[in-house]
């Protein structure tokens, strides 16, 4: 896994597969999304769908979110 900054309180890095529990348990809640417009995932799948796009993103761009 790469860690792209990490301070005291903070660590950015690589979305893995293996984030995806914690993916949708956030995405699932929709008191975390009410401003952000977006529906809470109904299904880990979802959650496994989006990290493996992001994580394409990074492969073919570069970037990704």
């Amino acid at each position: 896994m790469k860690i792209y900054i990490e301070t005291e309180r903070l660590i950015l890095r690589e979305i893995i597969p293996s984030d995806a529990a914690e993916m949708f348990e956030l995405d699932s809640d929709p008191e975390m999304l009410k401003y952000l417009g977006n529906n809470p995932f109904t299904n880990i799948e979802q959650s496994r769908e989006i990290i493996n796009f992001v994580r394409q993103q990074y492969i073919e761009n570069g970037i990704g979110r």
